[in-house]
């Protein structure tokens, strides 16, 4: 297929502007930041679909954004997914997981949105500072019947930009664009102007909306992005790297184990064999021995603050 990504590294997002127009985009596709996310963590199709197209919003959101911190992006829901939570710093790390019932109780077909999280489902935006204290949130009822949706009724409802959002998501990567028309300069603010540039804005949101899952996930943005604008001067900027980073850290864990104290650890070394730390996010787990115990708490001074592993 001309214009296609196999092989190659393609985890990055590409901001990309219409020439002498207010309107702006972004694209983004993940392959090896996918897998990791994956790595350590076993979902059933549409749960691990809809956890892709998180990971995919929260990072085109963070990318529209001006701010220091971590982006999340949550749903809290009244179906079979109860909670998802996908986050993205302004450096573009991500990170997601998905809280959903047991796998035989789990959908197997491919039921929709709606399905998945409920109809009283809600969708959280949150930014944390640096110090992960938030800074603002929204919430507002999902909408529509694709996280798409509801991403552009929250940008209509809390940004009061018009968006458009195109996501997909399979077993191998997750891919997305978004749309926006900015406000316009007040010397182009005339009247004929304004229509011109809604007209082009409309032209060009139902254009995205032509974009197939398997185009959006396998074509080149220098490819894929003129075709579905056709006849627009688009100009697309250089990739900016997008890569998975939990928080978790043996290190982390080794202070958590050590607040702990050394008897409760050593209560479950001599009744398991070992002690197994799974992180809560990306479940990754980290596994400590006899050895490991005795190293950890052989220096007594500096026994470490309280810390969690999440």
């Amino acid at each position: 297929m001309s214009g296609a990504l196999e092989g190659r590294n393609v985890d990055g997002l590409r901001r990309f502007l219409f020439e002498n127009v207010p309107l702006r985009g972004f694209w983004l596709r993940l392959e090896h930041s996918w897998a990791a996310a994956l790595e350590h963590q076993s979902y059933p199709d549409p749960v691990r679909r809809l956890l892709g197209e998180s990971l995919a919003a929260v990072a085109l959101l963070a990318a529209s954004l001006k701010f220091q911190g971590t982006l999340v992006l949550q749903i809290n829901g009244s179906g079979p997914v109860r909670l998802l939570v996908a986050q993205a710093t302004h450096e573009l790390a991500v990170r997601g997981v998905a809280r959903f019932e047991a796998p035989g109780d789990a959908p197997d077909a491919a039921p929709g949105f709606r399905a998945l999280v409920g109809d009283n489902a809600r969708l959280t935006v949150t930014m944390e500072g640096t110090d992960r204290v938030a800074a603002w949130q929204g919430i507002v009822p999902l909408a529509g019947d694709s996280l798409a949706d509801s991403l552009e009724a929250y940008f209509a409802t809390s940004e009061q930009i018009p968006t458009r959002v195109v996501l997909a998501a399979d077993a191998h990567r997750v891919a997305g664009v978004l749309l926006q028309k900015l406000p316009t300069p007040t010397k182009d603010a005339g009247e004929a102007s304004e229509g011109r540039i809604r007209e082009l804005w409309d032209e060009a949101a139902l254009l995205l909306q032509t974009v197939q899952a398997e185009e959006l996930l396998r074509v080149a943005p220098e490819v894929l992005l003129p075709r579905v604008f056709t006849g627009h001067d688009l100009r697309l900027f250089e990739s900016h790297p997008v890569r998975f980073q939990c928080r978790c850290s043996p290190e982390r864990v080794a202070s958590m184990l050590k607040s702990l104290g050394e008897a409760e650890v050593r209560d479950v070394l001599a009744e398991r064999g070992d002690v197994v730390v799974t992180c809560e996010f990306c479940q990754r787990p980290y596994r400590f021995d006899a050895i490991d115990v005795e190293r950890l708490f052989a220096a007594r001074p500096g026994n470490g603050g309280s810390s969690t592993v999440n």
